[in-house]
Order: structure tokens, then C-alpha cells, then sequence
């Protein structure tokens, strides 16, 4: 993984940072692209909204970026929406409370 992410994801865990024992228990996953494209974009949706673009720059194919939410309270269930450089896109509702990593490819998002 290039500096350049492993930065990203240090801003992403600054930008939901609480208090330091909430931090012990935060979804933390891995975010692997096993597919043709570069990954542009990952979201969450909320009360019906997509949130900001969580990446700093696009995760290239056969790239595995890591992520954390930076708490571990809400629902577990959470939409998401991952978006290629080709312009398609691939969604599911994820149990953040079970996923250790998530695996996209160009027909849909597994984890495990």
C-alpha cells in the first residue's frame, strides 16, 4: 500500500476520532479491490444520505486499503456504496459488527 493511502487512512480515523477508550472498540476492515477498475469513491448512507467520499485516492485493483470507522456504536448494518473509475458502481448493506474484510469486485461486495 503507497504512503499516500496508508496517510489516507490515518486522516479518516482523525476525521471520526473520539475519545481514546471508544477507540479500542471501532470497525476496523480491509477494504480489498479484486476488481477491473480503480475504486473512486466509498460511502455510507445515513437517514437516507450518502456521506462524504472516505478515500483519498483511488484503491487500484488487487490494492487492499485499510479503514476504520473510529467507533463501534450505531446499527451494524450499514448501506454502502463503492464506485469504480469506469463509472459503475456496487452497493449492499454491510454488518460492520462481523466484517473484517470486505472484497469488492466488479459484480458486487462480499465480507467476511
Amino acid at each position: 500500500m503507497s504512503a499516500t493511502l496508508r496517510l489516507g487512512a490515518c486522516a479518516l480515523a482523525l476525521a471520526f476520532a473520539l475519545p481514546a477508550p471508544a477507540l479500542a472498540k471501532s470497525w476496523k476492515f480491509e477494504l480489498v479491490n479484486k476488481s477491473a477498475a480503480h475504486v473512486t469513491t466509498f460511502r455510507t448512507q445515513e437517514e437516507g444520505k450518502w456521506s462524504k467520499n472516505w478515500l483519498e485516492e483511488n484503491v487500484a485493483p488487487g490494492e487492499t486499503f485499510d479503514m476504520d470507522f473510529g467507533t463501534d456504536e450505531g446499527n451494524c448494518t450499514v448501506r454502502t456504496r463503492i464506485t469504480f473509475s469506469d463509472k459503475t458502481y456496487v452497493d449492499a448493506n454491510i454488518d460492520y459488527c462481523n466484517a473484517d474484510k470486505i472484497t469488492v469486485r466488479n459484480s458486487g461486495i462480499v465480507w467476511e
